[in-house]
């Protein structure tokens, strides 16, 4: 493999990557296991996780395990981070990620749908801090990187409702956490990814286009034109920044929000 330009001093670092099967969190495990830690995916479907581990293998040469765990179930999170532990004999990284949303407006979601969306993303990443924060504090290069949305700090479209408070709330969560983080020199940040061309984008797509409109193609050029530079993301461009925050080379940088959206943030 082609050694870095830049020296992240991951090699030897164990990571915990939640939602890692497809999508963003694949890409972040990927960028760290290419940069030589040994990385624990975890995702809800035990086969769909092996074939993705099976794929890191191959293409870094890092140890990769799995956890086949649901990061909204309370004991599901502790479960995680012992069996990551156990197999890989410690834990230095832990990237809160979470894959699903739900898309709705106010008159859709029930009090049972708040619930989940909370339990999934906002107790998913408290949980998970929670059970590796005792594995964090032994580590010399401790490190928690929670992957949000914008839609936790500038909502576009209606159905990000449910979205943008349970990000919101773990962009405040993050925040907190870096300062009860920074005596153990623990550093806690977020990455904030904008319009991403994700497995989910069509499913998403199609509900923007029955409720706004149009066609498929006039959501994804919407879409595409949410970015300044007229083109949606890729899973790797946020893995980039993700895997940066994770690294020693992010020493002086903690309870931070990361925007990863092409410009399409409109506040300053």
């Amino acid at each position: 493999d082609k050694e870095s330009a830049v020296d992240m001093e991951l090699k030897g670092k164990c990571a915990l990557v939640g939602g890692s099967s497809q999508g963003i969190g694949h890409a972040v495990a990927r960028g760290l296991a290419q940069e030589g830690a040994s990385v624990a995916l975890c995702a809800r479907r035990p086969e769909v996780l092996e074939k993705a581990a099976e794929k890191l293998r191959a293409e870094t040469g890092s140890k990769i395990t799995t956890v086949a765990a649901d990061l909204s179930k309370p004991e599901d999170c502790e479960r995680a981070a012992a069996e990551a532990v156990e197999a890989l004999g410690g834990l230095d990284v832990l990237v809160n990620n979470v894959g699903q949303i739900k898309l709705a407006g106010i008159e859709e979601l029930s009090d049972t749908d708040w619930h989940t969306e909370i339990e999934r993303n906002v107790m998913s990443a408290i949980r998970c801090a929670r059970a590796a924060w005792p594995h964090l504090k032994k580590s010399s290069q401790g490190r928690v990187v929670n992957i949000t949305g914008l839609a936790g700090k500038q909502v576009y479209l209606p159905g990000d409702m449910a979205t943008s408070l349970t990000k919101a709330s773990l962009n405040s969560f993050t925040k907190t956490l870096a300062h009860e983080g920074a005596q153990f020199g623990i550093l806690v940040n977020n990455v904030c990814p904008g319009p991403i061309e994700t497995e989910g984008m069509p499913e998403r797509l199609e509900w923007i286009a029955e409720r706004l409109g149009g066609t498929i193609e006039d959501a994804w050029k919407n879409r595409e034109n949410a970015s300044i530079l007229k083109r949606l993301g890729q899973p790797e461009e946020v893995a980039n920044v993700a895997v940066f925050l994770a690294s020693a080379r992010a020493s002086f940088v903690t309870g931070v929000t990361v925007e990863v959206g092409g410009g399409s943030a409109h506040y300053i």
